[in-house]
């Protein structure tokens, strides 16, 4: 069964033809506002003097701006990764939810530094002075 749906107008509360969703940003709100043709018109006529000398938002609109979202399986692998590294590492992580942005930089930098090694201990001293084969090398 097919839905529709029918705007009305959030200004007058009115249904009718070519009623749409206005979406807009102000002062870092996001807003979202039905209107009619008529409403849509004032609206435009409003804004028109602020777009005359407004810039573009570098990225704004949908096209080219707009970034991926990876898999969603492939981005909880990752996270999981994250969690276990910062638990193997001291870092304090919830369970779950979102990892803190202080963790994933913490792990992104141990990504890219170079791993510390411990040289294999091949020869040990005994106490009478000769060396003797590690039994724990290479296990």
């Amino acid at each position: 069964m097919a839905e529709r749906v029918i705007l009305v107008d959030d200004l007058d509360e009115e249904t009718s033809e070519g009623v749409e969703r206005i979406e807009f940003t102000w002062r870092g709100t996001d807003y979202e506002v039905d209107l009619s043709p008529e409403h849509m018109a004032e609206y435009d006529e409003a804004l028109a003097p602020l777009l005359k000398v407004a810039r573009a938002k570098q990225g704004a609109g949908r096209k080219g701006g707009r970034r991926t979202a990876k898999p969603k399986g492939e981005a909880a692998a990752e996270t999981k990764k994250v969690r276990d590294w910062a638990k193997a590492n001291g870092h304090d992580v919830p369970e779950r939810g979102p990892v803190p942005k202080d963790v994933r930089d913490a792990y992104a930098r141990a990504q890219t530094e170079p791993e510390k090694t411990v040289p294999p201990q091949v020869q040990q001293e005994t106490a009478a002075g000769t060396a003797t084969q590690n039994p724990y090398a290479g296990r």
